[in-house]
């Protein structure tokens, strides 16, 4: 894609609210509000955030990985109606165990490390919100 067609997209992208914004200003920097963006920014230096760009870039990738395999067991285990902060801090609901029991439920998570486990729950936990 050239340059240009890029620019352009991304600037549609920020005046659709999909991709947040800063300029910057001598005064400091101020986010842009989508309906700015019939304005120009040619001349103040705009920053995008990398996060909204990478989310619309991958938007339509399936999720691969034990993560979603993850998230769905503990969906399974701890649904939202009992559950509603999602799955319980380690000291009522042990890591081991939880750990044992999604192997036991899939054993092609393994090896299942405790960072990958903890980022699955925090994951699932903040879906919950």
């Amino acid at each position: 894609m050239a340059p240009g067609e890029a620019e352009q997209i991304l600037r549609k992208l920020c005046a659709k609210g999909e991709v947040r914004a800063v300029c910057c200003y001598e005064d400091g920097p101020k986010f842009i509000a989508p309906r700015e963006w019939s304005k120009g920014f040619d001349s103040e230096l705009v920053y995008v955030s990398v996060n909204d760009l990478e989310r619309w870039v991958f938007r339509d990738r399936p999720e691969t990985g034990k993560q979603p395999r993850i998230r769905a067991h503990l969906a399974t285990l701890f649904p939202k109606e009992q559950y509603p902060e999602g799955v319980p801090d380690p000291a009522h609901c042990p890591r081991k165990a939880l750990r044992a029991d999604l192997l036991k439920r899939d054993p092609s998570l393994d090896p299942l490390d405790e960072a990958t486990l903890k980022s699955a729950i925090d994951a699932y936990n903040s879906s919950l919100g």
